[in-house]
């Protein structure tokens, strides 16, 4: 087995580079990144509580955020009438929005958080 790690003397300084014929180093080259919230379907599958849409009071909470920017507003309305149309059995009860700062690994950013009450 090839070690995707060589040393190479010249041009980085020393530091390693990497292999790209190693096999492991093309699978991983060759993955998609899958889309956030992608996982949420099998979260809902496990909700014990069936949906009342003739209820005033909401059963399950689903939560969207976005930064604070026009096409960012514009993409949280797609993704969150896609939803709503993948969903037809639940009925938004209510719905709250906040603004906060989104912590990530190395930076933070005011993002608007909107929270759909079913």
């Amino acid at each position: 087995m090839r070690n995707p790690c060589v040393f190479s003397p010249l041009g980085n300084g020393g530091g390693p580079t990497i292999d790209r014929g190693s096999p492991k180093i093309q699978a991983i080259e060759t993955n998609k990144i899958g889309a956030l919230g992608s996982g949420s379907r099998a979260l809902e599958s496990n909700w014990t509580r069936q949906p009342d849409p003739a209820s005033p009071g909401a059963t399950h909470c689903k939560s969207f955020h976005c930064k604070l920017s026009n096409e960012s507003m514009d993409f949280l309305d797609s993704q969150i009438n896609e939803w709503l149309d993948n969903h037809p059995e639940y009925v938004v009860k209510f719905v709250t929005t906040s603004v906060g700062e989104w912590v990530g690994k190395t930076s933070r950013e005011p993002q608007m958080i909107v929270q759909l009450w079913l």
